[in-house]
C-alpha cells in the first residue's frame, strides 16, 4: 500500500510540475515585450521627445541601456526647444498602463527638482528654456524621456 501511496505522490508532483510549466508559459504569451512609446503633448501640439535610459524585461530576458543625462542628451542632439506658454499643461502619454511617473525639471549640470508625481505638469511661469524628463516605472521596467521647451 505504500508504495502505491508513493506512486500516487510522485503523479501529484510531476502534475503540479506540468501545471506550473504550461501555467508560465501562458503568462509569457500575454506579458508586454515591446518598450513603452510616448507622445508628449500640449493642447495645441505635439512635442518631440529623446529616449534616454531605461531597463525592460520581458519573456526572462532584460534590456538595460545607459544614456547621457537629460540635458546632455537635449545637446548632443540639437533638439529644437518648442515654445509653449507660461503655466501650459503638458503631458506624456505612454502607450501601455504606467506604475508611477516623476517629471522633473532640469538645471545645469546632474542637478534637477521633480515638478510633478503623475504624467502631467505645469510649464513654469517664467519666460526662459527648460529641459523636462520623465522616469516612469512599469510593470517590466522603467523609461526615461526628455523634452525641451521654451516658455514664450
Amino acid at each position: 500500500m505504500s508504495t502505491l501511496k508513493n506512486v500516487n505522490r510522485l503523479f501529484v508532483i510531476i502534475g503540479l510540475i506540468i501545471l506550473i510549466i504550461v501555467g508560465r508559459f501562458f503568462l509569457a504569451q500575454n506579458e508586454v515585450t515591446e518598450i513603452p512609446t510616448v507622445t508628449v503633448v500640449t493642447n495645441e501640439q505635439t512635442i518631440d521627445s529623446i529616449r534616454g535610459s531605461y531597463c525592460w524585461h520581458s519573456a526572462g530576458e532584460a534590456t538595460c541601456v545607459d544614456t547621457a543625462a537629460p540635458h546632455e542628451l537635449v545637446q548632443e542632439s540639437d533638439m529644437p526647444y518648442i515654445k509653449v506658454q507660461p503655466n501650459e499643461e503638458v503631458e506624456f502619454k505612454y502607450d501601455q498602463q504606467i506604475t508611477s511617473v516623476s517629471i522633473q525639471l532640469w538645471q545645469e549640470d546632474h542637478i534637477y527638482e521633480e515638478i510633478a508625481t503623475t504624467a502631467r505638469f505645469t510649464a513654469p511661469t517664467e519666460k526662459g528654456t527648460y529641459i523636462i524628463s520623465s522616469f516612469t516605472r512599469f510593470s517590466n521596467g522603467d523609461v526615461s524621456d526628455t523634452i525641451a521647451i521654451e516658455v514664450e
